[in-house]
């Protein structure tokens, strides 16, 4: 993950957004994708994740980017819209296991 990342503080979206997505902390990445979809996003991931990677994230979505391996376990989902990019990054709801991320922050 880039420092830029790590330094976006939790529930923000950059100003450049039209129409800033209303995803809301702590809902899960089903959710937000499900949202995201419904307004237009589609994944657009900067990466293509290692089959590790897709395990970790305990969901298939063609959104995946990335996920950390230690640590707190980040994943982050990329998406597009028009000329518009949005990274979701993730925790894991059930902190040590695999389990269905849910929204740390996004920009």
């Amino acid at each position: 993950m880039t420092k830029q990342a790590e330094a976006a503080p939790a529930h923000t979206v950059a100003k450049t957004l039209k129409n800033e997505p209303k995803l809301s902390a702590r809902q899960t990445i089903l959710e937000a994708n499900r949202y995201l979809i419904a307004n237009g996003w589609r994944p657009a991931p900067e990466k293509k994740p290692t089959p590790e990677e897709r395990r970790l994230a305990s969901v298939a979505l063609e959104s995946l980017s990335v996920c950390s391996g230690t640590g707190v376990g980040f994943c982050r989902f990329d998406y597009r819209r028009g000329l518009q990019r949005l990274s979701v990054v993730t925790v894991p709801s059930e902190p040590g296991r695999r389990s269905v991320g849910r929204v740390d922050r996004w920009w």
